[in-house]
């Protein structure tokens, strides 16, 4: 039984040369010709394999490679660093001259840190595109490191850009060397023309706007110059700004918009932005004309007809995104997990990542209040937040939907506190966020703020030619709120309005909300018929959490009109929904004296232990508020800032259990002094 002392003797006892033998078969740690040893060595290939043959004879060896790590690794450190890195070169050149495949070189190139050969370059960027395909990516990285260092300027910023691209799908970090380098190289103009699309959108990611808006310039400056095939990769590059980007767009002078078999066949560059391209100008006809069978079918076509890699992982993400918008969850739910589970079996965190943020959103949408935090949650652990870029916008926006319909404000009010690239709020992600920060502050009765984020969401999307329900319903949003401060005719305007947009009660699921709000304004005769159309739409629309919201209403209005077994078992249904989604507000609401065992138009009583619990601020507060006053008028009367008024409203929901401004009406016995005001 060898010990590693005794080992190391027997390897040295018979002089030098016997143990650069040893030396070399530890270094390279491969079953390895004993010519090619041989020519390492430049030494007779008949004693290598003698020397071989009596170090396997004595059990140290099998088939040229040493049989215990531990004897193999301190032959190594016995090894001086200049015969380990001279042996690694020597080995690499042997290897090249004789055909081996071009990772096993580069890897000896890597091992050595340096190359001196003329073809290493050209043989290193081979190797890093082979390691890429099998999924090796941190071989690509090493391969692509050593490639950079070596190369000249023009080529370096080429490969540079690679690296970037590579890295992202372990980690989309802005700190490595590497990404410095890129910026350096971009700065000094020496990104090549159809590296730069894909620099940009990098840069736009992590919100660099400076280095991306430079980027940009750079495209016009090649589409104006002599590249004949800048205008058309200008032209790719603003149709994909258009559904990625607009806020970026806006104001930038947009090149013509080439022949599409221009785009395909100018150059190998535009080709292989192709995917992208194509799934850039769907996505644009979703967001410009709405759903359409058309559409849908073409995003499945491109989720089938193209392979998840790094050039295919953008367009695959927009045919996603075409799905959900032209009202097919459930397909594009379904294509989702597929791709989640191939990321996760080709170890790609940022894929893993982005997919299940993704995922998340549609949770949201089908009211699975549990999956949206878990799924957005998961995503933001398994990559540094930080990292994430733009998507960081959407996994908070994910977050702060399910958490405030499930009654957690703290935990929605901490994610608003997550700093986001200054990119999210230009991006149409940026437009979710919007439309979920309105949901918080509309809960916290912060409806100053929410009517801003709405009403925000709403410029935007009408400004950038993205005015569809698919995207964000805000005008039903406006609706809501309006609702909340007391104002019917508001909210039946906004909520008409929304229907109008859609082109009927048939054409998208949303329509349901619109209703709901619609019959919230009516008269109580009227209500019923209207929510049970919302009810309908509700329950072949899939999203549970309105499913629940459209029965509670029904069951109060069944309560009004004396239909007491009709609202018992609204409510019964509405309670069990609200229970499987984590509405915990909805929940509650359902469980009050207006609950199943309630007769139908039991008064509610008044919670005055509640109300003893509320300091004299918050009374006064609460009673202002029931009365439709808004947040900075209250401020006004009372003298105090609207941040303070929010902070006493946050915590009077708390104490009265209530979800809602128009909650402390009933709660409080307040008189309805709200005005309308008339939707401008």
């Amino acid at each position: 039984m060898w010990t590693v002392r005794s080992a190391l003797a027997h390897l040295s006892h018979d002089g030098a040369d016997r143990l650069r033998v040893a030396q070399l078969l530890a270094v390279v740690d491969q079953p390895t010709a004993s010519r090619i040893l041989a020519e390492v060595l430049d030494a007779d290939p008949e004693w290598v394999r003698a020397v071989i043959r009596e170090f396997t004879e004595v059990g140290l060896v099998a088939y040229s490679r040493f049989r215990r790590r531990d004897i193999r690794e301190a032959v190594v450190r016995e090894t001086p660093l200049m015969a380990r890195t001279s042996m690694h070169h020597r080995v690499a050149g042997v290897l090249h001259a004789g055909g081996a495949p071009a990772t096993r070189v580069a890897d000896h190139l890597v091992s050595a840190g340096t190359a001196r050969f003329p073809w290493s370059v050209s043989l290193l960027r081979a190797a890093g595109g082979d390691a890429i395909a099998d999924d090796q990516i941190t071989r690509a990285v090493d391969y692509l490191e050593l490639a950079s260092r070596l190369a000249d300027e023009d080529e370096r910023a080429i490969i540079l850009t690679t690296l970037a691209v590579v890295r992202w799908r372990l980690s989309p970090s802005t700190s490595s060397r590497s990404f410095g380098r890129l910026i350096g190289a971009l700065r000094g103009g020496l990104i090549p023309p159809q590296c730069v699309p894909m620099v940009a959108r990098y840069l736009l990611w992590h919100g660099r706007a400076e280095e991306a808006a430079a980027a940009l310039d750079q495209l016009d400056a090649a589409a104006d110059g002599g590249d004949a095939t800048g205008p058309a990769r200008l032209a790719a590059m603003n149709e994909w700004l258009a559904c990625n980007y607009p806020g970026v767009l806006e104001g930038r002078t947009a090149a013509p918009e080439p022949d599409r078999t221009t785009v395909r066949t100018r150059s190998a560059s535009v080709v292989r932005t192709e995917p992208d391209v194509e799934a850039a100008r769907l996505l644009i006809d979703v967001l410009t004309n709405g759903a359409s069978v058309g559409a849908g079918a073409a995003a499945q076509r491109m989720l089938r007809g193209h392979r998840l890699d790094d050039q295919t992982f953008g367009a695959l993400l927009i045919a996603l995104d075409c799905l959900a918008y032209s009202d097919q969850l459930d397909v594009a739910a379904s294509w989702c997990e597929a791709l989640m589970l191939e990321a996760a079996a080709r170890r790609a965190p940022t894929w893993q990542s982005i997919f299940a943020i993704w995922r998340s959103a549609m949770s949201v949408r089908e009211g699975n209040l549990h999956a949206a935090i878990d799924r957005a949650s998961g995503a933001v652990g398994r990559i540094n937040s930080e990292n994430l870029g733009t998507y960081t916008g959407l996994a908070v926006a994910s977050l702060v939907a399910a958490t405030t319909a499930a009654g957690r404000f703290r935990e929605a009010a901490a994610y608003l506190d997550h700093a986001l690239p200054n990119s999210v709020l230009e991006s149409r992600i940026g437009l979710q966020f919007l439309h979920a920060r309105g949901h918080y502050h509309m809960a916290v009765g912060a409806y100053d703020q929410a009517l801003e984020d709405f009403s925000g969401c709403g410029e935007r999307m009408r400004r950038w030619n993205m005015d569809v329900p698919g995207l964000v319903a805000w005008r039903n949003d406006l609706a809501e709120l309006y609702l909340r401060l007391g104002e019917p005719r508001a909210a039946r305007r906004w909520a008409s309005a929304h229907l109008d947009r859609i082109g009927g009660v048939d054409r998208h699921r949303t329509a349901g909300v619109s209703v709901r709000l619609i019959a919230a304004s009516s008269p109580v005769l009227d209500q019923v018929a209207l929510l049970r159309q919302s009810v309908s739409i509700a329950n072949s629309g899939g999203n549970q959490l309105e499913l629940a919201t459209a029965l509670a209403a029904l069951s109060d209005a069944y309560h009004a009109i004396g239909e007491r077994d009709r609202a018992r078992a609204a409510n019964r249904r509405a309670t069990r929904l609200a229970e499987q989604c984590g509405a915990e507000p909805l929940r509650i609401r359902l469980a009050g004296p207006r609950g199943e065992n309630a007769p139908a138009l039991m008064p509610l009583p008044q919670p005055q232990r509640a109300l003893d619990a509320l300091s004299p601020a918050e009374l006064k507060v609460a009673e202002l508020a029931a009365a439709g006053r808004r947040n900075r008028d209250i401020a006004k009367e009372l003298h105090i800032t609207t941040s303070t008024v929010e902070q006493h409203l946050t915590r009077v929901y708390r104490k009265l259990r209530v979800a809602r401004r128009s909650d402390l009406v009933v709660v409080l016995a307040a008189p309805d002094l709200s005005p309308v005001r008339e939707v401008r």
